[in-house]
Formats: C-alpha cells, structure tokens, sequence
C-alpha cells in the first residue's frame, strides 16, 4: 500500500491480480488497475503522482499512466528481466528511474524512457523484499531475507 505524493489517494496491490487506487477524502475507489497474471506485491506512486509502479508474483512491472479518467487499465509498459517474483518497487526522486526487488535476490534499475533494465545489482544472499530511495541524497537502501540491509550510493543522472 502507498499513499500519493500530494495525500489525495492510496494504491494497493492485491492478491487478485489488481491495482486499486481509492479517494483518501471518500473512500470512493477511483480505479481498478488490471493486467498482471499473479498477485501484486508491491506498489509506488511517481513522484509527480501521475504514474504508478506495480510488482508482481507474474515476474513483470507494470507502470500504469493515472492521467487516464475513470477506472479504465491504462498500462503504460511492461518492464520484464527478473527470473523470479518481483517484491519491491519504486522510482528515483528524479523519477527517470524505476528500481525494483526481486526473489531472484537482484535489484534492478530501469530507465523509465528506454523502458528496459538498465543495471543490476547483486549482493543480497536472499530474497530482496524491501527497496527506498532517500528523497534528498543519492541513497538507496534495499532490505532482503538474508537479514541485511545495503546502503547503496547512486548516481541518478538527467
């Protein structure tokens, strides 16, 4: 579950494949996000709240355009290269960056643009379940089954 940049919504993946997106103010469900073929584990808005990122059990991250009215699917892309589940997701302060945890014990970055993998980063004995950004340095910090949490310093360029 996450709550929006600007606090006016909440997205929560969930174990029958959807995305629902829900008003913060009324409860109302705002959309209903469909296109993995297993159960989302993760999610994470954009930093400008126009897009949001989900992981799956399908081994793919969806990045889902929210300019889109109503509750219609409006999948921007498919981003696949884990070998296994995908646990944990988010994007870089920039937002150029998409960064996701995986089962297969990789982190990997995408570039939202090319819409591929970018960089894989090894170093995690166990599934990688945890991924967050410092929204003011170039630190990311990745949590994982092997009870170790990495401090990683990157370099988000434009």
């Amino acid at each position: 579950v996450v709550l929006s940049p600007n606090g006016q919504s909440i997205a929560m993946g969930s174990l029958d494949m959807a995305v629902r997106v829900w008003d913060t103010e009324t409860g109302r469900l705002l959309r209903m996000l469909q296109a993995h073929s297993d159960s989302v584990y993760s999610v994470a808005f954009a930093p400008d709240g126009r897009s949001l990122l989900s992981g799956s059990l399908d081994k793919t991250l969806k990045l889902w355009d929210l300019s889109v009215m109503g509750t219609a699917s409006a999948c921007r892309m498919t981003l696949q290269g884990h070998w296994d589940y995908v646990l944990s997701v988010g994007f870089s302060p920039n937002g150029r960056w998409i960064v996701s945890g995986s089962k297969d014990k990789t982190v990997q970055f995408w570039d939202v643009r090319a819409a591929q993998s970018a960089l894989v980063l090894h170093g995690h004995q166990n599934s990688v379940i945890s991924v967050s950004h410092s929204p003011r340095t170039n630190h990311l910090v990745t949590g994982a089954g092997d009870f170790c949490a990495r401090i990683w310093q990157m370099s988000y360029g434009a």
